[in-house]
């Protein structure tokens, strides 16, 4: 698995919730991201496992409240850098 940096990490973000990633950073809550429903969450979870090959399970995507509590889980699993 090759590591990625908070940027790229947003970068995915971004692309998964449809959301611009300027406005996209660790403190902002998944309540105020309108493309992080049901749908975001399945992109999520599948861009995560093809990426990194790791499984994000339903309840952890449900337990995620900020894009912070995303980036731990990256950071946990190894897949991210800084």
């Amino acid at each position: 698995m090759n590591p990625i940096s908070t940027t790229e990490a947003l970068a995915m973000f971004s692309e998964c919730f449809m959301e611009p990633v300027d406005k996209l950073s660790p403190d902002v809550l998944r309540e105020s991201i309108p493309g992080w429903d049901s749908m975001g969450a399945l992109m999520l979870i599948a861009e995560i496992d093809e990426r990194f090959q790791l499984e994000l399970s339903a309840e952890e995507s449900r337990g995620m409240q900020s894009i912070g509590d995303a980036l731990v889980f990256l950071k946990r699993h190894g897949a991210l850098s800084d």
